[in-house]
């Protein structure tokens, strides 16, 4: 008797040891722990959604969210920056997400202040009036508060269509330019093109005044497309 009970337990400490020697032998994983649906961390979407309100413009939407404006417009799909309808649901992308337009790079023989489209600042200054409707008016373009006589700039090359006094925006240029765009330049001090004369980029046009209704040193600038207006920040790189 002693024997036999000798030998199953010799049996059974050698399946104890092959049990944990065995290289193919794993011991099931823990089950997960359990975690009370009050204690569960919040999944937060990946994005913001904003509801367009009447008036508000991409590019001030952008600036109130800190994205960057041609993030914006391509995560969106949007085919008209210029138009935006008031009650469209828009995705603010997050700091993470970068557009082509906006990780675009430019070759050391370009300008710094051209943007994708082709466009320059006329002018350096703080901008005072944004495009779209506000409380009291609407604006067709952005206004540039800037020293007086400091030279306006053509925002891209192209033909001088009008030079002269018009209506409340005073001395004002208008230059046509290929692909259906035009630039107007108002307020000025002193216009220095002629009507049919071709101009470059950057080529000084006029000088920064406050004549027609303005009540200080300011350039009017406006960019339309087909001869509609849209939001000149769309077209310019930020300075």
């Amino acid at each position: 008797m002693k024997t036999r009970f000798g030998v199953i337990l010799i049996i059974l400490s050698a399946l104890y040891l092959y049990g944990c020697t065995c290289p193919n032998c794993t011991l099931p994983p823990p089950p997960p722990p359990t975690t009370h649906p009050k204690h569960a961390a919040e999944k937060r979407p990946p994005y913001r959604i904003h509801i367009v309100s009447r008036g508000e413009t991409l590019w001030r939407i952008s600036k109130r969210y800190n994205v960057n404006l041609h993030d914006l417009i391509a995560v969106n799909h949007i085919q008209d920056p210029s138009h935006v309808i008031a009650g469209t649901r828009l995705i603010i992308p997050s700091s993470h997400y970068k557009s082509k337009a906006s990780s675009a790079s430019f070759s050391p023989t370009q300008k710094a202040s051209i943007s994708k489209e082709g466009f320059i600042w006329p002018v350096h200054g703080k901008v005072t009036t944004f495009y779209g409707r506000t409380k009291s008016k609407v604006s067709k373009g952005i206004d540039i508060q800037a020293p007086l006589g400091a030279p306006v700039k053509a925002t891209q090359s192209g033909k001088v269509i009008f030079s002269g006094v018009y209506g409340p925006f005073g001395n004002t240029v208008i230059i046509q330019h290929p692909h259906g765009f035009s630039s107007v330049y108002a307020h000025n001090k002193k216009n220095l093109v002629k009507v049919g004369q071709w101009v470059r980029q950057g080529q000084s046009i006029a000088t920064v005044g406050s004549s027609g209704h303005a009540s200080f040193p300011s350039l009017h600038f406006e960019i339309r497309k087909k001869s509609k207006a849209v939001d000149p920040l769309i077209y310019l790189r930020s300075p």
